[in-house]
């Protein structure tokens, strides 16, 4: 759950006709989608040229809970900040809301690894965790 007085990352998007399926809203995939999405934004965003260089995440574990349904044109909010951290791992959370309304249309807790460009999995350093941290 993402905590109020912690760094959180926010974005936003507009829902999109591709992402709409035959019941006329946003199809539950891709709720996963623009959570690897913020998720890789975030990264972007604060890790420095040569660290995003050298390594990625790949999603480990992925648990969603839907609340709401989001339609065709809707604005979205989505929110993420990283939770506890082991020597590769990040726990991820997610909120995404119906940024006009603010309703919350679902919420997830994921699990991220830190892997180098041969996808073997890397130490998370100090230098990371104060990135986030502090973002």
């Amino acid at each position: 759950m993402i905590q109020p007085d912690l760094p959180c990352f926010t974005a936003k998007r507009s829902v999109q006709a591709s992402e709409i399926d035959d019941l006329d809203h946003v199809n539950n995939v891709v709720y996963v989608q623009w959570a690897a999405e913020v998720a890789r934004e975030h990264w972007i965003t604060v890790g420095t040229e040569d660290m995003i260089n050298e390594f990625g995440w790949v999603m480990l574990k992925h648990c969603i809970e839907y609340k709401k349904q989001a339609v065709l044109g809707d604005e979205i909010l989505l929110k993420t900040q990283v939770g506890r951290a082991t020597n590769v791992r990040y726990e991820r959370y997610i909120e995404i809301y119906n940024a006009t309304t603010m309703d919350l249309l679902a919420k997830t807790t994921s699990d991220w690894c830190a892997i180098d460009k041969t996808g073997k999995p890397v130490k998370i350093s100090q230098e990371i965790r104060d990135l986030f941290e502090t973002s």
